[in-house]
């Protein structure tokens, strides 16, 4: 694995991010609030278009080996005047080849930095589902820490999933 590049997608980026993202929702059905078959009715013009819509202050980030597509995180910066100054993190998710060697580390630091450059950011926000340990480590050395417990948050077939809300404070 060489050195990952983080960047910004845009529209030319829309198919290798819906196909790492169908490969998330399909290997990791747990760790997610969206379902594949959700995502299969989905198009990549309908990805690109997103990408082209989002906010100044909203994105998707990729972590890119080389040409690849191998890590991807959305934040998503609340807009209503009551809650500008909170932002979401959601749909992290690194190819499971380029995991344990600090892409994940590296992605939400790099997703971290990009949202920090607007100065009326407050906290980032997320959640994470309870069973995910190496995400929660992950999570918790960038400095999140959690703030509350959702009990069935999720329910996939006929089992059900904690999350974890998590906050990091910046100002």
């Amino acid at each position: 694995m060489g050195e990952i590049e983080f960047r910004r997608l845009n529209e030319s980026d829309a198919a290798a991010y819906w196909n790492l993202r169908y490969e998330a929702l399909e290997r990791e059905p747990l760790a997610f609030g969206r379902a594949a078959e959700e995502h299969r009715a989905t198009t990549v013009e309908e990805t690109a278009t997103r990408f082209r819509e989002y906010p100044e202050d909203s994105f998707t980030l990729g972590g890119f080996d080389g040409d690849v597509l191998v890590g991807i995180a959305t934040f998503i910066r609340e807009q209503g005047l009551k809650e500008r100054h909170k932002g979401h993190i959601y749909g992290v998710y690194v190819s499971a080849a380029h995991r344990q060697r600090g892409c994940g580390r590296e992605m939400i630091a790099a997703v971290v930095s990009k949202a920090k450059e607007d100065v009326t950011l407050e906290q980032i926000l997320l959640a994470v589902g309870t069973f995910q340990e190496a995400a929660m480590r992950m999570y918790r050395k960038a400095g999140f820490e959690v703030y509350g417990t959702e009990p069935r948050a999720l329910k996939v077939g006929s089992r059900y999933v904690d999350e974890h809300h998590m906050i990091l404070r910046i100002r």
